[in-house]
């Protein structure tokens, strides 16, 4: 097995609607540099900004993922998107690329635009 399949199916795992990994297009981050302090502050950020735009569906999902971030031991973080016609998905996933730590999705729109 890749290492893209071993991903997705990680991912699969906390998101079982996906489909079949052939349905995606899988970008990997070639590092850990992530770091887990500076995620939760530009999520907050993204947080606050959610909520005075009163979009609440996108304020609990981004505080979903601040939670996941800030329960996380370590440092730095992997990161994966997954694409496709009608999904986008972001995950964060632990250094070792065995856990998924938090993650965002959204729908993405006839145009090729993501609806957040």
């Amino acid at each position: 097995m890749s290492i893209k399949e071993d991903i997705f199916k990680l991912i699969k795992n906390e998101r079982s609607f996906l489909g079949d990994i052939g349905d995606y297009t899988i970008k990997i981050s070639d590092s850990n540099n992530f770091e887990k302090e500076n995620l939760i502050g530009i999520y907050k950020i993204r947080k606050y900004t959610a909520v005075k735009n009163r979009n609440q569906k996108l304020a609990r999902k981004v505080d979903n993922l601040i939670l996941g971030l800030e329960n996380y031991s370590e440092d730095k973080l992997k990161f994966v998107s997954i694409l496709n016609e009608k999904y986008y998905g972001v995950f964060y996933l632990s250094k070792l690329s065995d856990k998924v730590i938090g993650y965002l999705e959204s729908e993405v729109d006839e145009n090729g635009n993501i609806i957040t």
